[in-house]
């Protein structure tokens, strides 16, 4: 709403109200004599202004619930005039009430997906763990999808990684930090979050709802599979260097090896090979939580 109005009486020139109404970037102006509403001038898109009757406007005081204004401007009010101890004390217009619904739908009000799913993605340097967010998200397209990186160095505004929010906040990879990162992001669908660097080990969770872990073909044979109790996915990168033969028999000992966990090779930047499959098995995880 726009406290204070300008209002002017009946009878002032039209040009005299044009310019008033540039000056204050308005395009309504109430006319109001003897503490009473007696018109509305508003500006046309095709340039004259017009005087509308009292009737075009919906008046109203302060303490009245505001969705009465808004049913007002969504019928045929041209705009809502708040009354306040017999002086007019704001205007709420259609442009107004737009501008509300953009915030509320930029801020995630009325989506379906209440609370986002969050796959947190685990493993030592250099096994390729931003290079897999990054490759993944291009894939995840139906999904609004958003990125934590606790492997930053330190927190950071809001911005932009692929194509998707994201948030630097090295204080994620911590229970506490990840609830409050993800109460950033709240109004996504799916949260990817790259942990920090650091070896694989038994993990209990710090919030998330899909533990996956990241290691490099090369260091796969090193992988216990008692540091995978709690993950539900394995992903092997850098599979572009090893031969296929050498491949498949890696990722089958490591199915046998691994209960429960599904395996992933991918060539992530590469070739882009088995990255596929990885987002989709990431969608479905999405889907089935929240339907």
């Amino acid at each position: 709403m726009s406290a204070r109005p300008i209002v002017v009486r009946d009878g002032e020139p039209p040009e005299d109200l044009r310019r008033l109404m540039e000056a204050g970037r308005v395009h309504h102006l109430p006319v109001v004599e003897g503490g009473r509403l007696v018109g509305l001038w508003t500006a046309t898109e095709e340039g004259p202004l017009v005087m509308l009757g009292p009737e075009a406007v919906h008046e109203t005081g302060p303490d009245v619930d505001a969705a009465e204004a808004m049913q007002a401007l969504l019928s045929d009010s041209e705009v809502v005039l708040v009354w306040d101890a017999g002086v007019p004390a704001g205007v709420l217009t259609r442009a107004d009430a737009l501008a509300l619904v953009r915030a509320a739908l930029d801020r995630g009000m009325g989506r379906r997906h209440p609370r986002p799913v969050v796959v947190r993605l685990a493993g030592p340097a250099g096994a390729g763990k931003t290079t897999l967010l990054i490759r993944t998200l291009p894939l995840l397209g139906r999904l609004d999808v958003a990125v934590v990186q606790a492997n930053a160095q330190e927190r950071g505004e809001p911005a932009e990684l692929g194509g998707a929010r994201a948030v630097d906040d090295p204080g994620a990879h911590w229970r506490s930090g990840l609830q409050r990162a993800v109460e950033r992001l709240s109004d996504a669908q799916l949260i990817l979050v790259e942990d920090r660097d650091g070896p694989l080990e038994p993990s209990r969770g710090i919030g998330e709802d899909v533990q996956v872990a990241v290691v490099a073909a090369a260091e796969c044979g090193e992988v216990l599979p008692v540091a995978l109790e709690e993950a539900q996915a394995l992903v092997v990168t850098r599979c572009d260097e090893m031969q296929a033969p050498q491949l498949e028999a890696l990722a089958e000992g490591l199915r046998e090896r691994l209960h429960g966990v599904e395996v992933f090779g991918v060539a992530a930047g590469h070739d882009d090979r088995g990255l596929e499959d990885w987002a989709r098995w990431v969608e479905g995880q999405v889907l089935s939580r929240r339907g």
